[in-house]
């Protein structure tokens, strides 16, 4: 089934914003909420639009942003208030179709840390090729606080466990926070065996650099990704986490499935990428010897916080590399 809202290639919205994650809530429980959370700059003047309609300063200050206004939805065809935050009607990035029944229950799991602005040019491009696809889905960004190298692979595992505790999805969708969709007819759906969905990027040319590239945004059935472990938890910095990903799918007797290049199109935004790590290729040399111990059943970390925002959950998480 598709939606009949679905316009194809859309027009991205590339300006720069900013996000003004305000801890506000429950301080007992260690969650916060906020009303909005994305906010705009005329050269230094910056502003947040609020829930009620009207603007307010943030209480801190940005700079060289350029300007837009984010509390408009002009994306999808849909009817809404007009206000961006009505689009996901409740805290913590939920949403669900008002009118009919939602033809997916997605999960999108977001690794992160200090990209906000990519977060948030990412969100206002994504969230509508979502709600046109009429997708019930929860958007969770898992934050590594930790000074330790970048990991995503945890971060993914975490935030697939976390994840389950809070919604009930049947579909959960690891998504880089620079990977921009260009078609809203590129589904957000899982099919019986895991799918590639990043396919062709604009810079590699809208092609498929290797067979087994399943880097990017790739999606699962829960049982699925259990059934693989997961991902690594060894893999520290830049690369090899997703190449590992594909051995394990692979011996686990799945398939790597992938929509047509011609549809599944993304802009990758500018980024300065982490540092390589000199000892993935020696793992990926053993990953399938390593996959049914290092995983999904065994990532250790620690929730820091939760923090419920407009656009999305966030789980502050570290974990203990005192070991490597």
């Amino acid at each position: 089934m598709f939606s009949p809202y679905l316009k194809g290639l859309r027009k991205l919205n590339l300006d720069s914003c900013v996000m003004d994650e305000c801890k506000i809530g429950d301080k007992l429980r260690n969650i916060a909420l906020e009303n909005c959370n994305m906010g705009y700059c005329s050269n230094l003047d910056c502003k947040i639009a609020s829930c009620s309609g009207e603007i307010r300063s943030p209480s801190v200050t940005y700079t060289n942003q350029s300007k837009h206004n984010i509390t408009e939805c002009e994306e999808t065809d849909i009817s809404f208030s007009g206000h961006h935050h009505a689009l996901l009607g409740q805290f913590g990035g939920h949403w669900k179709p008002s009118h009919c029944q939602p033809l997916r229950r997605i999960a999108i799991i977001i690794p992160f840390r200090d990209r906000h602005e990519n977060l948030c040019v990412l969100l206002k491009n994504l969230i509508p090729v979502l709600t046109a696809q009429l997708n019930e889905f929860r958007i969770f960004v898992v934050e590594q606080v930790d000074e330790s190298s970048f990991n995503k692979g945890r971060l993914m595992n975490i935030g697939f466990l976390e994840a389950t505790k809070m919604f009930n999805f049947d579909c959960v969708i690891f998504h880089d926070v620079d990977l921009l969709p260009e078609n809203d007819q590129n589904i957000y759906q899982c099919t019986d065996q895991p799918r590639h969905l990043s396919v062709a990027v604009d810079t590699h040319n809208y092609k498929l650099m290797y067979q087994y590239l399943v880097g990017g945004v790739l999606a699962f059935r829960p049982r699925d990704f259990r059934h693989v472990n997961g991902y690594s938890n060894e893999f520290w910095g830049w690369g090899g986490e997703d190449d590992d990903m594909a051995v394990r799918i692979v011996y686990s007797g799945l398939k790597i499935t992938r929509p047509s290049a011609e549809t599944a199109r993304y802009t990758m935004a500018n980024h300065t990428r982490s540092k390589k790590w000199a000892k993935r290729y020696i793992l990926l040399r053993k990953s399938k010897e390593r996959m049914r111990t290092d995983g999904l059943r065994n990532v250790p970390y620690h929730i820091v916080s939760v923090h419920l925002y407009t656009f999305y959950t966030k789980f502050e998480v570290l974990f203990n590399r005192s070991k490597y």
